[in-house]
């Protein structure tokens, strides 16, 4: 005899045994939000690779609705040392903004530092006897071309410029190269009033105000992704703009990286949106099964 069975058995997926069966009673699942958050967070700064201050403070909107934190006082040696930090996040916006930004690199706390600011002196003390016209390519504004090379004999020939090779002098405005001269006396590297990170959709901003110290005069704060290296020891991006790949996009003010050990993002804000219409089966309850009895039919 051929048996059947009717979808209705097959769809309940009734366990048989002996003519009874257990019958699970599920209950649905919570509603949650469907995409990804947007976010903020003022600082994150590691060393060497180990974690110091990550990505403080952070918020999150798992919802779409708008959340804030604020942090006063952040020490972030020997690196930093900022002021209040705020934060907000929303469906489609976020922001970041970190006051009183300062970092001054003291003597002895980065080595490789220290070392190139002893190969900048002799040079920043030749051309402190050289007069500006004489330095300078009245055309362009620029230094003289191969200004580097008689300078080093001027100075000693058998002089280590290793952290040096890779910055070319010749393109430096003499203010710029004043700066550097600066940094290699006083360790300033930079500092800022206010550092702010937006983002609306898929656009974002950058606003640095009272920016001062070597990165001032070598960075241009308004292009995206703009920066400056000098490889191995110091590259600086501000205004680091990034598409992400699970369709948000991010706003970093400002990223530092020195001599590839130091590593120091300030403002950051990521767009994304959430939606509130998809079910999470992790929250249904366990099911609960209900004995009963089953007529077995064949």
């Amino acid at each position: 005899m051929k048996k059947t069975r009717t979808l209705a058995s097959v769809a309940g997926a009734l366990a048989l045994v002996t003519g009874a069966a257990s019958v699970a009673l599920l209950g649905g699942g919570n509603a949650v939000a469907a995409g990804v958050p947007s976010s903020a967070f003022g600082l994150d700064l590691s060393l060497a690779g180990n974690a110091v201050v990550e990505k403080t403070p952070f918020v999150e909107s798992t919802d779409g609705s708008e959340v804030t934190d604020t942090l006063i006082d952040v020490p972030l040696a020997p690196v930093a040392e900022v002021g209040a930090v705020n934060v907000s996040a929303e469906n489609g916006a976020a922001r970041s903004s970190v006051a009183d930004l300062s970092a001054v690199l003291l003597d002895g706390e980065l080595a490789a530092l220290d070392t190139l600011g002893e190969q900048l002196a002799p040079l920043c003390d030749v051309l402190d006897q050289i007069p500006l016209a004489d330095a300078v390519n009245q055309v362009t504004g620029l230094l003289q071309e191969n200004l580097l090379g008689p300078l080093v004999e001027a100075v000693d020939p058998a002089l280590d410029l290793s952290l040096l090779t890779a910055l070319n002098l010749d393109q430096l405005l003499p203010a710029q190269l004043g700066d550097l001269c600066d940094f290699a006396l006083s360790g300033n590297l930079l500092g800022a009033s206010a550092v702010v990170a937006e983002c609306s959709g898929d656009t974002g901003t950058t606003t640095i105000e009272g920016l001062n110290g070597l990165v001032a005069s070598l960075v241009d704060t308004n292009e995206p992704n703009s920066s400056i290296a000098i490889p191995g020891v110091l590259e600086v991006t501000v205004n680091r703009q990034t598409a992400n790949a699970d369709g948000t996009f991010t706003v970093d003010a400002l990223y530092v990286n020195l001599l590839d050990q130091v590593e120091l993002t300030v403002a950051s804000a990521t767009c994304g949106e959430v939606t509130g219409d998809e079910t999470d089966p992790s929250d249904a309850p366990t099911p609960t099964p209900v004995e009963t009895n089953v007529p077995v039919t064949g």
